[in-house]
């Protein structure tokens, strides 16, 4: 399966507000595999190079799985952002005009759901998406 992880950051070496996004793309057997990818590669960056230098705090906004490169275009996350009154605040969808009946694609959500079950929450449908919860998550990796 291919997975996009949509992630984001805030530079804090600069005194601006900012917001840094970082899609990053990888081939994995299941959404735990992509996720320890996304760390080890995000932790290897940091370590080689000053493009993360900024970031403490990064944050996933959305997971999407992919079973293959698809033959159609396919919009993976979007994402809006706004002034608020403590900086920008995002407002995110994965999978934003991904049909439900579609068996292609799925998202996934980083955090706790309701029911506590697993740490990667599976929505088959856009509508049960909640930005809210989304935007108000636990960094998915501190430097």
């Amino acid at each position: 399966m291919l997975y996009i992880g949509n992630f984001s950051y805030n530079d804090d070496s600069d005194s601006k507000d900012n917001y840094c996004l970082m899609p990053c793309v990888v081939e994995a057997d299941g959404p735990e595999e992509a996720m320890e990818k996304f760390a080890s590669h995000f932790q290897e960056i940091r370590r080689g190079s000053d493009l993360l230098d900024g970031a403490h705090e990064i944050y996933l906004d959305s997971l999407a799985e992919l079973e293959g490169a698809p033959s159609e275009p396919v919009i993976c996350q979007w994402q809006k952002i706004v002034p608020a009154m403590d900086g920008l605040c995002s407002i995110t969808s994965a999978l934003p005009v991904v049909d439900e009946g579609d068996d292609f694609a799925n998202a996934y959500a980083w955090g706790e759901d309701d029911d506590d079950e697993d740490e990667h929450a599976h929505y088959d449908d856009l509508d049960d998406l909640d930005e809210d919860d989304m935007s108000e998550t636990e960094p998915f990796l501190l430097f």
